[in-house]
């Protein structure tokens, strides 16, 4: 009898070990989980930051009145093809109503985002939406599905083109007008920016207005964050997540349960018994790269190119490490049927030249664009900017003075005309013969790292599946006078 005691006790000490690290193991599971589902939202936060910096009010309009350049760091990757227009949205007391201008001749896309980066519906050229005013609205208890509803006579609504609904109380707009890189356009653009608004109004609930969500503020948004990413990520889930439910609500009750576990609760983060942050923010980024790298995700192209899959595109749905994956590479991308984004090269890793290097990028043919729609080829150096240079170029597109190989312009009007053209990418401090200035994309000087990213909005069937050619790329020695 008496050896059964000291049995009895290893056996509990076994349980009580094992019941340990499985505790600990959940804590690690959902601290993973936690940051990677968070991850987009000190994105968020920085965006909202800068533009309520400049406006001091949410729900309204902070319209850029010129394109980007190299001293433009607000967000990584920007475009140089528009105009922005960004409003903070908060939903949590009122409705808005978005008046849209008439846009003509032109690609233009009032795009609606929530916290996370879902880019849950479009309004725009490509959707042939018409100018006028729709109802932007969130109410938790009308059940009403994230989307569009359109009507079909605007005097049986109020005057009213459709309604919004949006998926969760906070969010982002960052309308897009294309820039035609012509004398008096930009004005044009300003004129079209200041015929739009945003203005709240009532709530015009079916069933109740229970108030959800406290006012969305600055202090929310940058109030005694910590330096540390993990930490941020942690603190900023805490403040928005509650109050923004996941894109796919049936999957609200398992985000809860991991956040809960984590030490996201009650607004707040406290850290949990045991619980290693960095470990768990290097393993979501891991997981990260290893979604980024799965074909359901990115698909590959012809000739080195790589794009992302519709589906890990703008709106994601529960595939949270494909939406961690853009917030890193570029917040705010548009759905696939609005813009591609292929890039070229290893698609995490990015590009590198030597100092007396080049890229040429042979490209078959004009490539084939919907209505108003248009492309570009964007550098960017290593640290995801815009890269500075002596002419103040950041992309070659087709708006862009193009010529063939006998300096003819690529782009003349003549629609007829579709022969192969070249593009040259080269450090800035590497000038090439004349013959080549039109077509040359400075790379940062002295060489280093760099990525390009080819954009089209508006995009043809024929590259989203890939149809179209993409462009030869080939990398030798700089070209030099």
């Amino acid at each position: 009898m008496k050896l059964q005691l000291p049995v009895k006790i290893v056996f509990g000490a076994a349980a009580f070990a094992g019941t340990t690290l499985a505790a600990a193991s959940e804590v690690a599971e959902a601290t993973q989980f936690t940051l990677t589902y968070g991850y987009p939202l000190p994105s968020f936060a920085r965006a909202a930051v800068a533009a309520l910096s400049e406006v001091n009010c949410t729900n309204c309009f902070q319209h850029n009145t010129q394109l980007a350049t190299s001293a433009s760091q607000h967000v990584v990757r920007p475009n140089v093809d528009t105009l922005y227009s960004t409003a903070v949205i908060d939903l949590s007391h009122h409705d808005i109503v978005v008046d849209i201008p008439l846009v003509k001749d032109r690609y233009w896309v009032f795009p609606f985002y929530d916290a996370y980066g879902n880019n849950y519906v479009n309004l725009g050229s490509v959707e042939n939406s018409k100018a006028g005013k729709y109802i932007l609205r969130f109410n938790a208890d009308d059940k009403q599905n994230p989307g569009v509803q359109l009507c079909g006579d605007p005097e049986k609504c109020n005057g009213l083109q459709g309604y919004v609904n949006a998926p969760t109380p906070y969010g982002l707009m960052v309308v897009r007008y294309a820039a035609k890189h012509t004398a008096g356009d930009l004005q044009e653009i300003h004129a079209l920016q200041n015929q739009s608004g945003l203005y709240t109004v009532e709530k015009g609930c079916r069933t109740s207005c229970r108030v959800t969500a406290p006012t969305l503020t600055m202090s929310m948004l940058n109030s005694s964050l910590s330096s540390d990413p993990a930490i941020k990520i942690m603190q900023l889930t805490a403040r928005i997540a509650p109050h923004n439910h996941p894109r796919n609500i049936s999957d609200l009750a398992r985000v809860n349960y991991m956040l809960t576990k984590s030490g996201v609760r009650d607004g707040v983060y406290k850290p949990q018994k045991g619980q290693n942050l960095t470990a768990a923010y290097l393993a979501s980024e891991m997981a990260m790269s290893k979604a980024a790298s799965e074909p359901q995700n990115v698909h590959s192209l012809e000739h080195g190119w790589h794009a992302l899959a519709p589906t890990a595109q703008g709106d994601y749905g529960v595939n949270y490490a494909m939406r961690e994956f853009v917030a890193y590479s570029g917040y705010l991308a548009l759905r696939a049927t609005e813009a591609l984004y292929p890039s070229y090269g290893a698609f995490q890793k990015g590009l590198h030249l030597g100092p007396r290097e080049s890229y040429i990028f042979t490209f078959p043919s004009k490539p084939p664009m919907a209505q108003y729609g248009f492309w570009s080829l964007t550098a960017y150096n290593a640290e995801e900017y815009l890269v500075p240079n002596t002419l103040n170029r950041y992309a070659l597109s087709d708006r862009s003075n193009l010529t063939y190989a006998d300096g003819s312009l690529v782009y003349n009007g003549d629609t007829n005309g579709d022969e192969s053209f070249q593009l040259l990418v080269q450090p800035a401090d590497v000038s090439p013969p004349k013959n080549w200035t039109s077509n040359w994309l400075p790379a940062p000087k002295g060489g280093g790292g760099l990525s390009l990213t080819l954009r089209f909005y508006a995009p043809t069937e024929q590259l989203s599946n890939g149809s179209w050619p993409y462009p030869m790329v080939q990398k030798g020695e700089a070209i030099r006078v």
